[in-house]
């Protein structure tokens, strides 16, 4: 009997009503078959609903209590599932899993971990185009997502540059990271083919509307990076261009183990940890980011049985975040709870988001035709969307409750707030700016629960009028004391807790404390966890197959959903990991 082994092939935001829908309309016959012939449960998320925080609770098989110091800010693995597995000589493999949770001091893969301006990037994927007015700004009234500075909800991209002419030729520049650039020359040379040369007197063909071969590029410090092409719009005779470019990574910088990284880069290919074009129908030539989101789902599926057949890992566990982009994009226009529905465009926007689900369909696929007997493949999101309503600028209402200081740009002043919210907590956490305990701290200790109250009192009064109709704008506020019923706990917690109510987005728009957004768009975040419509919801989605340490049980819509810290005790009993007690559940 070989040894037990799992997969979890983590998805971004996989909405558990769309998954049914799917499934039963016949677009998804490989996840249609977990369904009906694994175990599958809904999860419900942490406070707040981001995958940061509720990716490390659901595969260290501890809540954010004992897990959760901050985004891209890893706590050390002790006393969880890693941890215990690391002592059992049990190695895991994490490849593109959110860095905030750490392999440091272990024996388990660590490759490409996800967060913002990643280190192993040279380059970011872009656009090159002869005309730029083909994408004219986008004019934004607010700004969506935490923090609310400068974001938005939708994963836009702001990656077109200009193709300049030259006398017979055309010519581009990469811009690196590290500060240098690229040049590459464009020349004619069919209507329906370019041949861009490259750097040290290499060259290659791109035909119209097909990728091009894998590329090196050399980068600075004698490093390689690996690229491809796509010409997606070609008109040799009024000499227009549009010309996509892939992300560009560094080879040697993508892992903790150079042996490994080779090991997958040579059977499997270059990755890629996000696609050019934004998925939504909106977008020129968005149908690319489907091509690039299958490439990275199937480099993902077959990494996933390379590593636990061929170098014995026991868990490998990634993240593949294209589906949650399609909800981002398109929920609001296809949901008829959302303010920007119309029957007209609604199949359109399904269309698109369906198109995600049936890439990540094929990678189920793929794993389920390759796996092992006693390999047990468990496909999960850590949350699903609900449209936009409104945005909440919970600064100026802190501010309006003579809590918070702010600047002319609308930034809280730590120094002058008696309380104030941290970056990488994820905006549902408000902290008293404690003397003695925080760094710029202004509130006496004698003070901090008449503080507390005041911030507690703030956010349970808060509320928002819409055509007569007075909404409370927040669903949950807790007290740090009294969190642990919600996962929270230990001196990282804030010192109130909240959650906004369903259709409430955390924002600014640097005048109202309130306001109705003002384009379509959808979120997980800052909303209750339970959140839902009759067509999306927060709430999470498990499928297990494969061997369900004797759990196996027959799935019902209308149970409870499962904590979501639940996942890692079930990894560590698919594992026979000895020591599940230490785990929370």
């Amino acid at each position: 009997m070989e040894e037990p082994k799992v997969i979890v092939f983590g998805v971004d935001g996989l909405i558990p009503e769309l998954v049914y829908k799917f499934a039963a309309e016949g677009h998804l016959p490989n996840i249609n078959n977990m369904l009906k012939e694994g175990t599958s449960a809904e999860l419900l998320p942490y406070i707040s609903t981001w995958g940061d925080v509720n990716w490390v609770s659901f595969l260290s098989g501890q809540a954010p209590g004992d897990s959760w110091k901050g985004q891209n800010i890893p706590k050390e693995n002790e006393g969880n599932l890693l941890d215990i597995m690391e002592k059992e000589s049990k190695k895991a493999a994490l490849v593109h899993f959110p860095q905030t949770l750490s392999t440091a001091g272990t024996s388990h893969f660590c490759f490409a971990p996800y967060y913002a301006n990643p280190s192993f990037e040279a380059a970011s994927s872009a656009v090159y185009t002869t005309d730029l007015g083909k994408w004219p700004e986008k004019r934004v009234e607010e700004f969506l997502g935490w923090p609310p500075v400068g974001t938005l909800a939708h994963h836009i991209k702001s990656n077109r540059f200009l193709i300049e002419k030259m006398e017979e030729d055309w010519k581009f520049f990469i811009s690196l990271h590290g500060g240098g650039e690229i040049v590459l020359i464009v020349k004619p040379f069919t209507q329906d083919k370019v041949v861009m040369k490259l750097p040290e007197g290499r060259s290659i063909e791109i035909k119209y509307q097909e990728w091009s071969d894998w590329v090196t590029l050399p980068l600075e410090n004698d490093k390689n990076g690996m690229t491809r092409f796509k010409l997606v719009h070609y008109d040799q005779e009024n000499q227009e261009m549009d010309l996509l470019q892939s992300q560009i990574t560094i080879e040697g910088e993508l892992s903790n183990d150079s042996e490994i990284e080779t090991y997958l880069l040579n059977k499997y290919g270059p990755f890629i940890s996000n696609w050019t074009v934004t998925a939504s129908p909106e977008e020129k030539y968005h149908e690319t980011s489907f091509e690039e989101g299958k490439y990275q789902a199937m480099w993902l599926a077959e990494a996933a049985l390379g590593l636990l057949d061929e170098k014995d890992y026991h868990l490998f566990a990634t993240v593949f975040r294209l589906n949650d982009e399609t909800h981002h994009t398109s929920l609001a226009k296809y949901d008829p709870a959302s303010p920007f529905y119309t029957p007209e465009e609604a199949p359109r926007y399904e269309e698109n988001i369906r198109e995600s689900y049936k890439v990540l369909d094929q990678a189920v696929g793929r794993i389920l035709k390759g796996k092992k007997k006693d390999t047990t493949l468990i496909v999960a999101s850590d949350h699903g969307d609900v449209p936009n309503h409104y945005f909440c600028d919970v600064h100026k209402r802190l501010e309006e409750c003579s809590l918070c200081v702010l600047d002319e740009e609308g930034k809280q002043v730590q120094s002058e707030s008696k309380a104030y919210l941290k970056d990488e907590r994820g905006g549902m956490e408000v902290f008293v700016n404690l003397k003695g305990r925080d760094e710029q701290g202004i509130v006496p200790p004698e003070d901090y629960e008449k503080v507390q109250n005041e911030v507690f009192r703030a956010l349970t009064t808060w509320s928002h009028t819409d055509l007569n109709e007075i909404l409370p704008v927040t669903a949950l506020t807790i007290k740090k004391q009294d969190a642990a019923i919600i996962g929270y706990w230990g001196p990282d917690v804030g010192d109130v807790v909240f959650a906004y109510d369903k259709g409430f987005v955390w924002g600014k728009n640097s005048k109202d404390v309130t306001a109705p957004v003002s384009g379509p768009g959808a979120n997980h975040g800052p909303q209750i966890p339970t959140a839902s419509t009759n067509h999306s919801s927060n709430l999470g989605i498990a499928m297990f197959y494969g061997k369900i340490a004797n759990r196996k049980a027959p799935f019902q819509q209308t149970e409870a959903p499962f904590s979501m810290v639940w996942a890692g005790k079930m990894i560590a009993e698919l594992l026979n990991v000895r020591k599940t007690d230490i785990l929370d559940t």
